[in-house]
């Protein structure tokens, strides 16, 4: 409540400007969410049209998380990028003429040539029992493909593949791209959208609080920036990585349907943009005096539990490791507006 009456105190009438009534302040308060949802809609309609290439981000770690393990998989000397090739060589050549076959062949090199060769027999042996798969590994390759548990299929064709299932109703690709683009277009046009909030919770600027939030707002888009490129670069593989290895262990597929990955993505990517926030929001409430060093050291257990609440809530996933690694940068940001009050006060 003491928060509250503060910050309606920022909405105090310019000098030499009229009282604004209760319907006035509505009205402002309108068009606000109108402008929100024009540059929403606007960076929806961009992503929308980038859908290929922003799929492709999203989809790269869990990309480079299969490639990854499909390199633990393999023996010493064999590449992963020539074992793929020669995956996907071994699954279409069958369908060739002999000289179309004569002419895919000749543009593999030798290695994926012996490799495409390889494909088969091993597909063979992994079918039979342990105990008669032994007539099928005839090279010492196919015996070291064998003992180390390579995976014969074409990505996404085996379970523990890491692979990205398809959609399974007619409209789901497009609902999917919508989805894709309401996610994306919020993380584009948030910088902007916060402009027009904190334009209309302080519309009667002085000069030095319009350089504050002048200054807010580019460290808010700087600071958002560094969110998303923290969640994607360090929190994004982690987490996928940790429900990859656990689904692993107990023995269940890593076949993820491809929406479900993609908004958990987008999600966990937007979150951690709005923690990074944080500092935006605490810094001008400090120097117009809404906050104070006292206030905010006296409160920091309640701001603990406030970060692990936010956390619970705001977290794709409902485990306590994601619910954790959202929490820290949090509540570490909030230590740093701390120090940030002290100096000031």
């Amino acid at each position: 409540m003491f928060l509250l009456n503060q910050l309606l105190k920022l909405r105090h009438t310019p000098p030499g400007g009229a009282e604004m009534s209760l319907l006035d302040h509505l009205e402002e308060f309108r068009r606000t969410l109108i402008a929100m949802g024009l540059c929403l809609l606007a960076g929806m309609v961009l992503c929308f049209s980038f859908t290929d290439e922003v799929m492709a981000v999203l989809t790269r770690p869990v990309q480079e998380l299969s490639a990854r393990y499909e390199s633990t998989t393999l023996p010493a000397g064999v590449d992963a990028g020539d074992w793929c090739t020669a995956r996907r060589a071994a699954a279409v050549l069958p369908m060739l003429a002999e000289r179309e076959r004569a002419e895919f062949t000749a543009r593999l090199t030798p290695r994926q040539r012996e490799l495409a060769a390889a494909v088969p027999q091993l597909q063979a042996a992994r079918a039979l029992p342990a105990a008669e798969a032994g007539g099928m590994l005839t090279t010492p390759l196919l015996k070291s493909l064998y003992e180390s548990g390579a995976n014969p299929h074409p990505a996404g064709e085996e379970a523990n593949g890491g692979g990205l299932m398809g959609a399974f109703q007619p409209g789901e690709a497009f609902m999917l791209s919508l989805s894709l683009a309401f996610f994306c277009g919020l993380i584009v046009s948030f910088p902007v959208m916060m402009y027009f909030l904190l334009r209309f919770v302080v519309p009667g600027l002085l000069e030095h609080e319009r350089k504050l939030v002048y200054k807010c707002l580019f460290w808010g888009f700087l600071l958002f920036l560094a969110g998303c490129a923290f969640s994607y670069f360090l929190v994004l593989p982690r987490v996928l990585s940790f429900f990859f290895n656990y689904s692993r262990e107990m023995g269940i597929d890593n076949d993820w349907r491809i929406g479900y990955y993609l908004t958990f993505t987008a999600k966990l990517i937007l979150v951690f943009g709005v923690i990074f926030e944080l500092p935006v929001i605490v810094v001008p409430l400090i120097r117009l005096g809404v906050l104070s060093y006292e206030l905010m050291k006296r409160t920091r257990a309640y701001a603990l539990v406030g970060c692990l609440a936010l956390a619970l809530v705001l977290a794709p996933a409902p485990d306590p490791g994601t619910m954790l690694i959202m929490a820290l940068p949090m509540y570490l940001l909030y230590e740093l507006c701390i120090l940030f009050a002290r100096r000031c006060g």
